[in-house]
């Protein structure tokens, strides 16, 4: 029997236009291939509508407890502010006594007292609150941009963690393609006699491996969506996140600007602590009234008084290793943290090298493999390739592929934890 008229080549010829654009045309590039990947991995959901990643990040923000945390300090650090800046350090006092000698005798003693009791700031105790005040407005601040930073980390990672999922969803269904397109040409061949039954159903397996590594794919994508619904209580992506790389200062890093910030308010604590060494005095104010017998004409008197708290130990030393303990703690972290931001930034650099020498390498594959399928598939339709060794060319095609896919996004990744590493917003 002849070879019949249908033949496999355009059939594969259509799944290497899906595998790969330089295998049908050429001149073509896998970089226009990966590009669309990766916006296909980048598109909004169904559910949702386009958007930015710094949109994505106010969201998140708008849901994390510490960012919520800290914008409800605002009040707080207001009333310190006021507090601060007040007339008096505490809050004034007022008395009244009245004295009778009933019902013992009822000679008619009467005795009337109302007292006002001031505080006073001490000398420089006023201009330390103010600076105390002012600090915690600073951390406050220096805290909330940290906050944000950290979301931001967390919804960067949340994306490209949906866009692997979403990558290999995509190579799956070419995959699926590929497979059912070969299937149907070798039950063709099946039919005219040219092919054994075995290798129908050496290629139905194949597609049944397809479609099993679709429905996992399309799981891990479908828990990256309940895990990005979670983090930013909405189901739209933004329309792209691959992003540029910016150098930003380390000096101006969020976290460590943070870090400075506490320092400095644990700094104004410990002089606060140090230098206001008893409670504030206390103007009083007293004014009396009184008589001896039924008859005679009231008295009327004044008082002023003066108290003033003593310095004692029991006081100020417990404040002040408190306050100095606060201080070695902050700039602990303070030093850590620069240790830190260093290894995570070189750790970043490196993981980008690395991600573009294998981004390199994995074009190289890829070219080679679309080639070498290109001629099995002439090969297989002449009879002069197995089966076997068809799917094999195409498994290969496909991996170089879906590898490449990957070290895009790897590279993409890379970039965005370089610009995390570095303090960088969306």
């Amino acid at each position: 029997m002849k070879h019949p008229p249908v033949t496999v080549l355009p059939v594969l010829c259509a799944a290497l236009a899906i595998v790969s654009p330089a295998a049908a045309g050429g001149s073509t590039t896998s970089a226009t291939y990966v590009a669309a990947a990766v916006a296909v991995a980048s598109t909004a959901s169904a559910a949702g509508g386009e958007g930015t990643l710094r949109a994505a990040v106010d969201r998140a923000a708008r849901l994390d407890p510490s960012v919520r945390t800290l914008g409800a300090r605002a009040g707080e650090i207001d009333a310190s502010q006021a507090a601060a800046q007040a007339l008096f350090p505490a809050a004034p006092t007022a008395g009244a006594s009245l004295r009778r000698d009933r019902p013992d005798r009822d000679l008619g003693l009467n005795e009337l007292e109302f007292e006002v009791g001031l505080p006073l700031w001490l000398p420089g105790q006023r201009a330390l609150r103010q600076r105390l005040a002012g600090d915690e407005g600073m951390e406050r601040d220096a805290a909330l941009a940290d906050a944000r930073l950290q979301v931001a980390g967390q919804v960067r990672e949340s994306l490209w963690a949906l866009a692997y999922a979403r990558l290999d969803e995509s190579a799956a269904r070419r995959r699926i393609a590929t497979a059912e397109r070969l299937t149907a040409d070798v039950e063709r061949r099946v039919a005219a006699g040219v092919l054994a039954r075995a290798d129908l159903l050496l290629a139905r397996t194949e597609a049944a491996g397809a479609r099993n590594q679709l429905i996992e794919a399309a799981s891990r994508v479908e828990q990256g969506m309940h895990a990005w619904r979670a983090l930013t209580g909405d189901s739209a992506l933004p329309a792209s996140w691959v992003e540029t790389a910016v150098t930003g200062e380390a000096s101006t890093h969020p976290s460590l600007a943070a870090a400075r910030a506490e320092v400095d308010l644990a700094r104004s604590r410990l002089k606060l602590a140090s230098e206001s060494t008893r409670d504030p005095p206390e103007l009083g104010l007293q004014h009396r009234s009184d008589r001896d017998i039924h008859g005679a004409d009231y008295r009327n008197s004044v008082r002023v008084a003066l108290r003033i708290p003593l310095a004692t130990d029991a006081r100020n030393r417990p404040r002040v290793a408190a306050a100095n303990t606060g201080l070695v703690r902050a700039e602990s972290t303070l030093l850590q943290l620069q240790q830190r931001l260093e290894s995570d930034r070189a750790r970043a650099g490196a993981e980008l090298a690395a991600a573009r020498a294998q981004e390199a390498n994995a074009r190289e594959r890829q070219r080679d493999a679309a080639e070498h399928l290109s001629l099995a598939a002439r090969a297989f339709d002449l009879g002069e390739l197995s089966l076997v060794a068809m799917l094999r060319a195409l498994a290969l095609a496909d991996e170089a592929q879906a590898d490449l896919d990957r070290q895009v996004a790897a590279r993409n990744r890379a970039i965005a934890r370089i610009n995390q590493a570095a303090g960088v917003l969306p």
